[in-house]
């Protein structure tokens, strides 16, 4: 019985210490505002998506902030009808699109960016948007890198307490397989 709740034991310690914690989590507020951002716009027969470096930098905004119901039916609203405008212009793609239609898109973007108290900023020929927090970091950003770095290091303290029970674990494991091997050998001994 000892044998089976120690093997038990190193598989619990094994299996915990390799889960990761993470800040907020997706919700599903924020799911639904993911969601609306992968549904394409129907600009003459031609489907049109918000690129995919902008929906992953949302996401990964959206790990660290905990939305609420009314700021992503906010959200997805402001989303829409930005659609339904791109849908409306009778043009086939976004680089067709006029200056001041550009700019209309660019006012969706905004306002839906002020829902979470952050800023949208167009280029000069609003073809390019990012999203700018309060307090200066970029959210939202297609110049640079398309995924940011996130989570933990693996010169973390927590990486090597996880290393460590790993170990623990596999050398308990190891060790009771020994010890139940010297027992069963005692015991064949000992019977003849």
């Amino acid at each position: 019985m000892k044998k089976v709740f120690c093997v038990l034991a190193s598989f619990v310690l094994i299996a915990f210490s390799c889960v990761e914690a993470f800040a907020a989590g997706i919700n599903s507020g924020e799911q639904s505002v993911l969601k609306q951002m992968n549904t394409p716009a129907n600009m003459q027969g031609n489907l049109v998506y918000v690129p995919a470096s902008y929906v992953n930098q949302a996401e990964a905004h959206f790990n660290t902030i905990d939305m609420t119901k009314k700021q992503a039916d906010e959200i997805n609203s402001l989303i829409s009808q930005g659609r339904s405008f791109l849908e409306s212009t009778g043009k086939k793609s976004v680089s067709e699109l006029t200056g001041a239609e550009k700019k209309k898109l660019l006012q969706y973007a905004s306002a839906a960016a002020g829902v979470l108290n952050l800023t949208a900023v167009g280029g000069s020929d609003t073809s390019r948007v990012k999203i700018i927090g309060k307090d200066g970091e970029v959210i939202i950003d297609d110049s640079g890198s398309v995924i940011k770095t996130t989570g933990r290091t693996t010169t973390s303290a927590s990486f090597d307490f996880d290393i460590i029970v790993t170990v623990a674990g596999i050398i308990a494991i190891i060790s009771m397989g020994a010890i139940t091997i010297i027992k069963t050998r005692n015991l064949v001994l000992n019977d003849e």
